[in-house]
């Protein structure tokens, strides 16, 4: 019934009467091993340095994409850019390519780039099941709900869940998070076994909504029995829930733990320094994070702006540099978070102008 998908997301029925429905969260967090090379990632390399092929470039890249959702791993994302770059030009019109490239596009927040890569593939398969999700994905990071609904709606007559899924995420998004959290939850509980990768990304929807409902405690009980293998969005999620719970020692001990393994991402790094400063620890890997974040000021870095606003936010405090970058951010992203970190720095830009007053 599922296809394996690398890329799924969601939008619009609704179901009057929401419950708080909290999920099992009993399950001990245990990580996974460490990402490393699977048996077919070296057969395909291998296959490479013998015969270059434009059709092994792009099954590697897709698995070096696929692994680099993962925490510690970001940099597969360059690997998978490299290879598409070496492909021939006759392949850049394949599905295969596009779908990848449109991947990419989007995790470097390029939605406009994204979107036209992707109306190619549609243009080929109007219903193409992951290039409608994706599709669906950027619309909705760019807060554009009926674009968004009109991607899910290619899922009709393709696959039923995927399309209420959908349908439902686009709903919360339209406001109506009381009533799509009511009806997901009711739709995850008819599932017997869903394979991971759905399971994991339907949770993600659900604490979301959960979250916009004030229900801090039951979303990140929603994400904690899928983190081991979830990507490094939901860790961030999960991170910023415990952190407001006032749990900051899990979230240093679990990223702690990452950290040991694979040099973290600054996203990852700046939840483990507020873990860290609210645990009032030796500010370690505060110092490390003040090293990055002033690197990147350096550089006029401005991809994933989101990081500049949390560290202003939370662990340099600078009013006037947080609405800065939070403009910047949305700008580019509008989804929820992004909308609440504008709120926020505009809060403490009112606050401190105020105090001063």
């Amino acid at each position: 019934m599922f296809k394996k998908l690398s890329i799924i997301f969601a939008l619009c029925w609704s179901v009057a009467g929401a419950t708080e429905f909290k999920p099992d969260a009993s399950q001990q967090l245990a990580l996974d091993s460490v990402l490393s090379l699977t048996p077919d990632m070296q057969q395909l390399q291998q296959a490479l340095q013998r015969k270059p092929d434009d059709k092994q470039r792009l099954q590697l890249a897709q698995l070096y994409l696929s692994g680099a959702r993962r925490p510690g791993f970001d940099d597969w994302f360059h690997q998978a850019e490299q290879l598409l770059n070496q492909v021939s030009d006759d392949s850049r019109q394949s599905l295969s390519y596009l779908l990848l490239q449109a991947d990419i596009q989007q995790q470097q927040h390029q939605f406009t780039a994204a979107l036209q890569t992707l109306s190619r593939v549609l243009a080929q398969q109007p219903q193409h099941i992951q290039a409608s999700l994706t599709t669906a994905r950027v619309h909705l990071a760019l807060h554009q709900p009926d674009s968004a609904q009109q991607a899910c709606g290619r899922l009709w007559q393709q696959d039923l869940f995927l399309f209420s899924v959908c349908s439902y995420e686009v709903a919360g998004r339209r406001g109506n998070w009381q009533q799509s959290y009511a009806a997901l939850q009711q739709l995850w509980q008819r599932q017997q076994s869903l394979p991971a990768e759905l399971d994991i990304w339907l949770r993600g929807i659900l604490a979301e909504q959960a979250e916009q409902l004030g229900l801090i405690a039951t979303a990140k009980q929603w994400l904690t029995p899928v983190l081991a293998q979830a990507p490094t969005s939901l860790w961030l999620k999960w991170a910023d829930l415990s952190l407001a719970l006032g749990q900051g020692e899990q979230v240093y001990q679990q990223l702690n733990a990452l950290a040991s393994d694979n040099a973290l991402a600054d996203s990852l790094l700046l939840r483990l320094a507020r873990a860290e400063r609210q645990l009032a620890k030796a500010p370690v890997f505060t110092e490390q994070l003040h090293q990055r974040m002033q690197l990147r000021l350096l550089r006029g870095d401005t991809e994933h702006a989101a990081d500049l606003v949390h560290y202003f936010l939370h662990v340099s405090p600078d009013a006037a540099s947080a609405l800065h970058w939070a403009e910047l951010n949305y700008q580019t992203a509008k989804e929820p978070d992004d909308e609440y970190l504008l709120q926020l720095s505009r809060h403490n830009v009112e606050q401190q102008s105020g105090v001063s007053e």
